[in-house]
């Protein structure tokens, strides 16, 4: 597994820093017209996570500021989004069920404390704040290990989506599921290395005074993108049905070097 493949890709592309200005304008005016500029980013993405897996890993697909070829990039950037935020809901619910239960372990540490101190001096107190504090514990450790699987699952929901530019390949839940737990070792290690990432990244926003922010949200989303690609590529390896890739070009963008009648350009694994 390459993780930081993303990253090697963006800097083989000669225009990569005009493209990730390009990508940060993009980032930036979505705080004026809310998703849109983020759902254009995501179909941009799309569009690469295609060329990835067909063996095009430089240049990235064409990034400027063309209201066309932007319209034509929403629909792809809004079944990937479609897809995490239907995903996301089971995730939110498990989320305020394990903080619900921490909760519980707050007062139930309190309350044995309470009732160890009511039955057996100090010595009773300390045990019923420690089984308290066991079963907080143990609560924090269920809520942690959901959200954990929560977010693998959901990358694979979000992946199927944008591979195959079909929103319902992303809601067949057995699919999903077994595809998870087939590369779920990956999955889990993708995770390490993008907390690692974003600390990095926040390190460098914050040493720009947040100039760096918008560039490094598209830096970031460039490394998860060609991560979902090798993620595809293990499972492939690990013997998992392949899934039909949806176009690898829209109208007014540019033509992948790879696909019919182009020239193919050696896949970068």
């Amino acid at each position: 597994m390459q993780y930081l493949r993303g990253w090697t890709a963006l800097r083989n592309d000669p225009d990569w820093i005009s493209k990730v200005g390009w990508g940060s304008l993009l980032m930036l005016s979505g705080m004026c017209i809310p998703l849109l500029g983020g759902l254009a980013i995501r179909g941009w993405c799309g569009l690469m996570l295609r060329r990835a897996v067909s063996g095009q890993d430089s240049p990235l697909p064409r990034l400027e500021f063309d209201t066309d070829y932007l319209g034509k990039l929403l629909p792809i950037g809004f079944k990937g989004f479609l897809a995490q935020l239907l995903w996301s809901l089971p995730l939110i619910a498990v989320m305020m069920c394990g903080y619900c239960c921490m909760y519980a372990g707050i007062f139930g540490m309190l309350g044995m404390g309470a009732a160890g101190a009511g039955a057996g001096g100090e010595a009773g107190a300390g045990i019923g704040l420690v089984l308290g504090g066991l079963l907080m514990v143990v609560a924090f450790a269920m809520m942690f290990l959901a959200i954990v699987a929560g977010n693998m699952v959901m990358q694979v929901a979000v992946m199927r989506a944008e591979l195959t530019d079909d929103l319902n390949a992303a809601m067949r839940f057995g699919e999903v599921l077994q595809m998870t737990k087939l590369i779920a070792k990956e999955l889990f290690l993708g995770m390490l290395v993008l907390q690692l990432l974003g600390f990095v990244l926040v390190f460098v926003t914050v040493c720009t005074l947040y100039l760096g922010l918008f560039p490094s949200i598209v830096v970031m989303q460039v490394v998860v993108t060609y991560m979902r690609a090798e993620f595809y590529r293990r499972y492939l390896e690990k013997g998992g049905q392949p899934l039909p890739i949806g176009p690898l070009a829209v109208e007014h963008g540019d033509s992948p070097t790879v696909g019919p009648g182009a020239h193919p350009t050696p896949a970068q694994f």
